[in-house]
């Protein structure tokens, strides 16, 4: 129970009334819970598209769910996308790029990848058809927050300290086999097999984003780990759009 309340503390700003421990042991613990804390994110969202379709246009309808999206992460990730960016694209050598990513002021580069991942959400979650639209919006933010685990697998983390460290602390494979297993599971029961494909995508992206960290800074920091979930929630939607196209979802 504590790591899970452990995992909405850290990823949402939904207030905890009860002590949550916040060593390192307690935040690597919590990551089993991350999807299921992305899957509550996801029914948040399914609210405020629920409520706000009794009064508005689809336009303003989906831009309040974008926004909604927002606010219950903290903007987090999306902090974590930008310092990303800026630190990959302005740096020549791993040491410059990972002091530019702790730099709190925002770049150009980074400005214009904000800009363009969420103009993309917004037009992806406009463009999903209503059918669809509840098992979107609840399997986005879950795969996005499995990928974070499963990068803590595949790459070491390559600062001496900082948050993303809580995650690198040595664990057995438990933690990996029961987030890719309650995703799993979660995906099949709202889509059916096409989410095998939405999860293949999203296995396959989650892979090569961390083998370009790797060979751009050496490892995963905790601003990486934000935006391969920002990578990861936009690829979800991306391939979900894509399988409406080809009739792929049953009914």
């Amino acid at each position: 129970m504590k790591s899970l309340l452990a995992a909405f503390r850290f990823l949402t700003i939904i207030p905890l009334r009860v002590k949550v421990e916040e060593s390192e042991e307690a935040l690597a613990s919590s990551m089993t819970f991350f999807p299921l804390v992305g899957l509550a994110i996801g029914g948040f969202l399914f609210l405020v598209h629920e409520i706000s379709s009794i009064l508005f246009s689809p336009l303003l309808v989906n831009m309040l769910v974008l926004l909604g999206w927002v606010v219950i992460t903290g903007a987090l990730h999306l902090d974590g996308f930008v310092d990303t960016v800026d630190g990959l694209c302005g740096g020549k050598t791993k040491e410059e790029r990972l002091k530019i990513m702790k730099d709190p002021s925002s770049g150009a580069k980074g400005t214009v990848g904000l800009v363009s991942l969420l103009g993309l959400k917004f037009l992806l979650l406009l463009e999903i058809e209503f059918p669809l639209k509840m098992g979107t919006l609840l399997l986005a933010p879950a795969v996005g927050r499995w990928s974070m685990v499963l990068a803590t697998y595949l790459a070491p983390y390559t600062r001496m300290e900082g948050l993303g460290k809580a995650f690198l602390i040595p664990k057995g494979g438990g933690t990996i086999f029961w987030t890719s297993l309650t995703i799993t599971l979660l995906g099949l029961v709202i889509f059916k097999s096409p989410f095998l494909y939405v999860m293949g995508v999203c296995l396959g992206v989650t892979y090569l984003a961390t083998l370009y960290f790797k060979s751009r800074i050496g490892g995963i920091t905790g601003d990486t780990l934000g935006a391969l979930n920002e990578i990861i929630e936009l690829t979800a939607l991306f391939s979900i759009y894509c399988l409406s196209k080809a009739r792929a979802f049953p009914g």
